[in-house]
C-alpha cells in the first residue's frame, strides 16, 4: 500500500483512477519484488511476456491467424532491446522508428516479413495492451542491492513497452511542476551531471515525460528543457463537459485535461503514430510531439474532409475545406505536416493528391524539409509548366508549388507576369490544396488560376495572422469558414509564444512616419552643429536616399549596436535588422563592423577610469559612461561579434555582394545565427525581405526596423522574435528606426487579437509602477520601510512571506529590465534606487536565513549588475556566500547585528546550514546536533537574551569540534564510521573501535584509486565490508547490506579526508 502522502492522495492516486477509467489496467508497484510488476529483475525495462503476447496477437496472416513462432517473436524482441545507440536521443530515435515501422524476421518461406510491436490501425487499436504501474522501481546498471535505484511515480506501458513516465509532486511545494521536471531529467540522465543519476534505458522508448501536481500538468519529450514542457488544453474528440461529468467535477483542471487529451489510449497511439517527429536544428536533434492546438486542428480538418459535402453534392461550393488560423510561432507549418501524415494513414484519404502552395522560397524549403518526415516523395514545382504537369497526373502524390515569382528575386517589389494554368486541368474531387498564408496569396493570379484548374479540389488555407477586413469576404468565399483558431492571446497564455515589446520612434524621442526628415536629422545628428546638419540634409532629398545614406546608416547602426549590447547581449541572444533596400542592407553590415571597432576602442581607452568607479559614483555619471561601464565585462565577446547580410542577388550586383547573395553562404550564415553566442558569434543578420517569414530562430530576441512594413508583412516580421528559448528570454523586442504607424498598420484587421501583437514599451511603465507597489506593500503593510533593513530582514523570517517576496521582486525586476536603460526607470519614481535597496535586503535575507532560493542570480544580467554594484558599495561582496559558522570572524559578525533577534537568527540559521551541508559526512553526529538545536529553540522560545546566550555556547561547542573520546579514534576520519556501526551493533565499544580501524584502513586504500567513482569498484568495496561485518558477527545478517551501503556512502562523502 503506497504511503498516504499529499503527493499520493492528491496527484498519484487520482491520476491512476482517471487512467483506469479510460481503460488502462493497473498494477500496484512493489520495491522489493520485481515479479509483481512482471519482471525478472529491477534492471529489466520491457515487460517481455506482455510484449511477446502482443506481438503474436497483432501480427496476423491473411486469414486472421497468428503466424509467428516463439523464435521469430524472440528475434523481434531482441531487435527492440538492442538498439545499437549509445546516446539517449539516438536510442530514442531508433526505438521510435522500430515502433512505427516494425522490424523484419525470416519467415517459413525464406523471405523477410515485417513484424509490428504496436497495432496502429484505428479499427483494431484495442488489440494493444494498456498497463499503468505506479512506484515503478528501476535499477540503473550500476545499482546494487537496495542502493542507487530510481522510482518514477507512474509508468504507462503499451504492449509492455514504457511509453510514458509521469512524475507527481505534492501541491504543498512552491514549484511542484519544476521539481517534477527536475526528477524526470534526473531519471533520464539529462541534468548534465558528471556521474550517471538515472536509468536511461527506461527512456529509450519514451514518447512523453509528464510533470504533474494536483491541478496542473505539463508534458515534454526527450531533450526538452523546462520551458518546453507545456500543458494540453483540449480533450478532442470527447467534449470536455462529458469528461468532467465522468469524473464528477464541474470543470476539468489542467492535469485532468492532459490525461484525457493525451493519455486516452486511442489518442496516445495516434500521437505516437502520426504526430511524432525528429528534426535537426542548430546542430542538434530535436524530438517533437504536437501541441494541443495542432492535434485539434488536424482532427477538425479530417472531420470535414471525411464528412462534409463535395462541390457536386453541395451544388455550388466544396464544403470540405476551410481556414486554420494559428498565430505565428505556434507551429503552423508542422500542423501541415501532421495533417499530411495523418491523411496517409486513413484508407479513404490515401488516394488524395496533396498540393502544398507557398509564396516564399524559404517557407517552401522549411515545409519541404519538414515534410520529408512523412516519408512520401516530394514533387517540387519551380515553374508553372512543371506544376501544371504534376497537377494533371492522375492518382495520389505530394506536390509543392510556388505561387509567386518576383523580378530580381525575393527582395524585388515587382511581380513577374505569370503564365495561366488551363482551367479544369484536373476535375478530380480527390485533390487537397493546402495554401500557406492564405490571407495574402488568395488574390494572386496564379492562385486564382490554380483553383480554376482544380475546380473540385478541397481548399484548406493556413494563416498565421488575422484576416484583413477588406479581404475577409473573398477569403471565406474561397476557403470556407474557420476550421480552427489559435490566436495571439491564447499562444501567450500557453507560453507557446512570448509577448513582443514595441519601442517606437516617438518613445525613443525620434520621429514618426519616416516623413519628417528635418526632425530625423535633428535627432540622429544631434551631436552635429546646425551647419553640419544642413550640409548632410542637402545631400539626401528622398526617403530612398535617406534609407541608403551612409551617414544615416552609420548613425543608426551605432545606435542599434549600443542597444544590442545594453539590452540583449548579456542574455546571449541575437538580432535581426530590416533595411529599406538591398544596398542599405549591405551598408548596414559595413556600418556595424565600424561601430564595433569604435566601441572596442572606447572600452579599452576608458577601462582604467570605469574600473575605478563605484556604484554611487557611476550613478552620477552620464548615460554614455554608464553604458560603457555595463559593456566593459563583455569586452571580449564584443570583440568577436560578427554581422552578416542576407539578400537575393541580381545580374547587375557589385561583385563584392556575392558573399551576401550566394545561397550556400546564406545557409552557412543562417546556421551560424541559430547557434548560441558561445558557439558562434554571428550576432546580427541584416535583411530586406528575406527571412521575414518562415524563419525560426529562437535565439533572436530583437528586430530593428528601418523600413515601412504593413499588415501581414508587419505581423510576420515581428513574429521572428516571439519564439520561446529559455527562462532568460521573457519577451521579444521590436525597435523602430523608421516610424511605422502601428495603429494604422494593424487597423485593417478584423480581429482585436492584434492588440496583443505588440505591447508599446510605454505601456510597460504602469506595469512597472504596479509591480513596484506590490513589492513595497509587502513591507509597508507590516509597518516597515526598505530603509530599515533590520526590520525588513526580521519580517522575512517567515518562509511563506519570503516565497511571496521572491515572486513579487522577480516580477518587478523583469519589468524593470524591460524599461532599462530608459530614463523613466530612474525618474520620477526612482525604481532603480528602490530595486538596489530591496536587492540588498534580499541578499541580507538570503545570507541570514541561508535561503538559496533568494539568490539574486535569478535576476537578469542588467538589473543584477546594478544591484551587485550597490551591494558592493555597502561593503559586501555579492559573490561571497554567507559567513561560515566555523569562521574565526563568526562571533564578531554576529555581534554586528544591532537587533538581538537578528543575532539569534544568524546563529540559528548558520547552525542549521552547517548541519545540512555536513550531515552526510557523519549522519549520527549531526543528527544529535540538530536535536540539541531544536531543544534550545523550543525550550527558550521568546526569551531572546537566554536564547542568544544558549546559542552562543552551542556554536562554541560546534567550533571546538569533536574531540577524541576514550576509543582514541580520529574524529574526522574514523568516528563517523564508528557512529554508524554503533547504531546497528550491540558489540562492546572497544570491539567496534578495533573493527572501525580495520575497515577504515581498507577503505583508505580503495578511495585512493584513480577510478574510485566507477560503480563496479564501489560495489566490490560494499561486498568486502559486508563480508567483514558478517565474518566478525558485528551486525545481524538482515542488516549486512544496509550497513555496508551506509559505510560506502560515508566513504564517498569523506574521500578527501581519507586520502590525506
Amino acid at each position: 500500500m503506497p504511503q498516504q502522502t499529499p503527493e499520493y492522495i492528491h496527484v498519484e492516486k487520482p491520476t491512476i483512477e482517471q487512467l483506469t477509467g479510460m481503460g488502462w489496467q493497473y498494477i500496484e508497484g512493489n520495491w522489493d519484488n520485481p515479479a509483481i510488476t512482471e519482471r525478472d529483475n529491477f534492471k529489466q525495462v520491457l515487460l517481455t511476456q506482455r510484449l511477446k503476447a502482443a506481438i503474436k496477437r497483432i501480427n496476423l496472416d491473411d486469414n486472421g491467424n497468428p503466424w509467428l513462432d516463439d523464435i521469430q517473436v524472440q528475434t523481434a524482441v531482441s531487435q527492440l532491446e538492442r538498439l545499437g545507440a549509445n546516446k539517449l536521443m539516438e536510442a530514442n530515435q531508433a526505438a521510435t522508428e522500430l515502433l512505427l515501422k516494425g522490424t523484419t524476421v525470416l519467415g517459413q518461406d525464406g523471405k523477410q516479413h515485417t513484424v509490428h510491436f504496436i497495432e496502429f490501425n484505428p479499427e483494431y487499436w484495442q488489440h494493444n495492451d494498456f498497463l499503468v504501474i505506479n512506484q515503478y522501481r528501476l535499477d540503473p546498471p550500476w545499482a546494487t542491492g537496495n542502493r542507487g535505484f530510481i522510482v518514477p511515480d507512474i509508468v504507462l506501458l503499451v504492449n509492455g513497452i514504457p511509453l510514458v513516465v509521469i512524475e507527481c509532486k505534492s501541491p504543498n511545494l512552491d514549484n511542484p511542476i519544476t521539481e517534477a521536471i527536475q526528477d524526470l531529467l534526473k531519471y533520464s540522465n539529462q541534468r548534465g551531471s558528471s556521474q550517471p543519476e538515472g536509468a536511461e534505458k527506461l527512456f529509450h522508448y519514451n514518447l512523453l515525460m509528464i510533470a504533474a501536481s494536483r491541478g496542473r500538468a505539463a508534458a515534454g519529450t526527450i531533450g526538452a528543457n523546462y520551458e518546453h514542457y507545456v500543458e494540453w488544453k483540449d480533450t478532442i474528440p470527447s467534449p470536455q463537459g462529458e469528461i468532467a461529468a465522468q469524473l464528477g467535477v464541474s470543470e476539468l483542471n489542467s492535469r485532468q485535461t492532459l490525461i484525457a487529451g493525451m493519455l486516452n489510449p486511442a489518442n496516445l497511439i495516434d500521437i505516437l503514430h502520426n504526430f511524432t517527429l525528429f528534426k535537426t536544428s542548430g546542430g542538434r536533434t530535436i524530438k517533437i510531439v504536437p501541441r494541443y492546438q495542432q492535434y485539434r486542428a488536424v482532427h477538425k480538418a479530417l472531420h470535414r474532409l471525411q464528412h462534409n459535402q463535395t462541390r457536386a453534392q453541395h451544388g455550388t461550393d466544396d464544403q470540405r475545406g476551410g481556414i486554420i488560423w494559428h498565430t505565428q510561432g505556434s507551429g503552423k507549418s508542422l500542423t501541415m505536416v501532421y495533417l499530411i501524415r495523418k491523411i496517409r494513414t486513413i484508407p479513404e484519404l490515401r488516394r488524395f493528391k496533396i498540393v502544398v502552395v507557398t509564396d516564399r522560397r524559404d517557407l517552401e524549403r522549411q515545409l519541404a524539409d519538414t515534410a520529408v518526415l512523412t516519408g512520401e516523395p516530394l514533387q517540387k514545382a519551380k515553374k508553372v509548366r512543371t506544376l501544371e504537369n504534376y497537377l494533371q497526373q492522375p492518382g495520389a502524390g505530394l506536390v509543392f508549388g510556388m505561387i509567386q515569382k518576383f523580378k530580381g528575386g525575393e527582395d524585388s517589389e515587382e511581380e513577374a507576369e505569370i503564365e495561366p494554368i488551363p482551367k479544369n486541368l484536373n476535375p478530380s474531387e480527390n485533390i487537397l490544396v493546402l495554401i500557406d498564408e492564405a490571407h495574402r496569396s488568395h488574390a494572386k493570379t496564379l492562385h486564382t488560376n490554380l483553383l480554376e484548374a482544380l475546380p473540385n479540389c478541397v481548399r484548406i488555407g493556413f494563416t498565421g495572422t488575422p484576416i484583413v477586413k477588406a479581404a475577409k469576404k473573398t477569403t471565406l468565399q474561397i476557403f470556407g469558414s474557420f476550421i480552427d483558431e489559435y490566436n495571439i492571446r491564447k499562444s501567450q497564455e500557453d507560453k507557446v509564444t512570448l509577448p513582443i515589446i514595441y519601442e517606437g520612434l516617438e518613445a525613443r524621442g525620434t520621429v514618426t512616419q519616416g516623413d519628417d526628415l528635418d526632425q530625423l536629422f535633428e535627432i540622429i545628428f544631434a551631436d552635429k552643429t546646425p551647419e553640419e546638419r544642413a550640409l548632410i540634409k542637402a545631400k539626401y532629398a528622398t526617403k530612398t536616399q535617406v534609407g541608403e545614406a551612409r551617414e544615416l546608416i552609420k548613425a543608426k547602426a551605432k545606435s542599434m549596436l549600443f542597444h544590442y549590447i545594453e539590452r540583449i547581449l548579456a542574455g546571449g541572444f541575437k538580432a535581426q535588422v530590416v533595411a529599406s533596400t538591398r544596398l542599405a542592407a549591405v551598408r548596414y553590415q559595413e556600418a556595424f563592423v565600424e561601430a564595433q571597432r569604435e566601441i572596442v576602442q572606447q572600452l579599452e581607452h576608458r577601462a582604467p577610469i570605469l574600473q575605478s568607479l563605484d556604484a554611487e559614483a557611476l550613478e552620477l555619471r552620464d548615460a554614455e559612461t554608464r553604458f560603457f561601464a555595463q559593456a566593459l565585462p563583455h569586452l571580449e565577446i564584443i570583440r568577436k561579434l560578427e554581422f552578416a547580410t542576407v539578400i537575393s542577388g541580381d545580374k547587375g550586383d557589385d561583385p563584392s555582394w556575392k558573399k551576401w547573395t550566394d545561397k550556400s553562404q546564406q545557409e552557412i550564415n543562417i546556421e551560424k545565427f541559430k547557434k548560441s553566442l558561445d558557439q558562434d558569434c554571428l550576432a546580427i543578420l541584416i535583411v530586406k525581405n528575406m527571412l521575414l517569414t518562415g524563419f525560426d530562430a529562437p535565439l533572436e530576441q530583437v528586430l530593428y526596423l528601418d523600413r515601412s512594413l504593413k499588415e501581414y508583412e508587419l505581423l510576420q516580421a515581428i513574429a521572428r522574435v516571439n519564439r520561446v528559448y529559455n527562462d532568460k528570454k521573457t519577451e521579444g523586442l521590436v525597435v523602430d528606426y523608421y516610424g511605422v504607424d502601428i495603429a494604422a498598420a494593424l487597423s485593417v484587421y478584423e480581429n482585436v487579437d492584434t492588440e496583443l501583437a505588440l505591447f508599446d514599451i510605454r505601456a510597460e511603465l504602469p506595469k512597472l509602477r504596479d509591480r513596484h507597489q506590490q513589492v513595497m506593500a509587502l513591507f509597508t503593510e507590516k509597518g516597515c520601510t526598505i530603509d530599515d533593513v533590520d526590520a525588513c530582514v526580521d519580517l522575512l523570517r517567515d518562509e511563506r512571506l519570503r516565497v511571496e517576496f521572491n515572486d513579487c521582486f522577480k516580477d518587478f525586476l523583469n519589468t524593470l529590465d524591460t524599461i532599462l536603460p530608459r530614463p523613466e526607470a530612474r525618474q520620477p519614481y526612482n525604481f532603480v534606487r528602490d530595486a538596489k535597496k530591496i536587492g540588498f535586503i534580499k541578499k541580507a535575507v538570503a545570507d541570514l536565513y541561508r535561503d538559496e532560493k533568494l539568490n539574486i542570480v535569478s535576476a537578469k544580467e542588467k538589473v543584477r549588475a546594478l544591484i551587485d554594484q550597490y551591494i558592493e558599495s555597502q561593503g559586501i561582496d555579492p559573490k561571497v556566500p554567507p559567513i561560515d559558522i566555523m569562521s574565526l570572524d563568526f562571533k564578531t559578525h554576529v555581534q554586528r547585528h544591532s537587533s538581538i533577534k537578528a543575532q539569534a537568527a544568524e546563529m540559528e540559521f548558520a547552525a542549521r546550514h552547517h548541519i545540512n551541508v555536513n550531515y552526510e559526512e557523519d549522519p549520527v553526529y549531526y543528527r544529535n546536533l540538530s536535536e540539541r538545536l531544536t531543544e534550545i529553540l523550543e525550550s527558550l522560545a521568546d526569551n531572546w537574551e537566554a536564547k542568544v546566550e544558549a546559542l552562543r555556547k552551542y556554536i562554541e561547542q560546534i567550533q571546538a569540534g569533536r574531540t577524541t573520546n576514550e576509543t582514541g579514534l580520529d574524529p574526522k576520519t574514523q568516528m563517523p564510521f564508528l557512529n554508524i556501526l554503533g547504531e546497528h551493533s550491540q558489540k562492546p565499544l572497544p570491539e567496534l573501535a578495533q573493527a572501525t580501524v580495520e575497515i577504515v584502513e581498507h577503505i583508505r586504500q580503495e578511495v585512493k584509486r584513480i577510478n574510485w567513482s566507477n560503480q563496479i569498484i564501489q560495489e566490490d568495496l560494499r561486498k568486502w565490508i559486508a563480508g567483514y561485518l558478517d565474518e566478525h558477527d558485528l551486525v545481524s545478517y538482515e542488516q549486512l547490506e544496509e550497513v555496508a551501503d551506509k559505510l560506502v556512502q560515508l566513504a564517498t562523502r569523506n574521500r578527501d579526508n581519507l586520502m590525506v
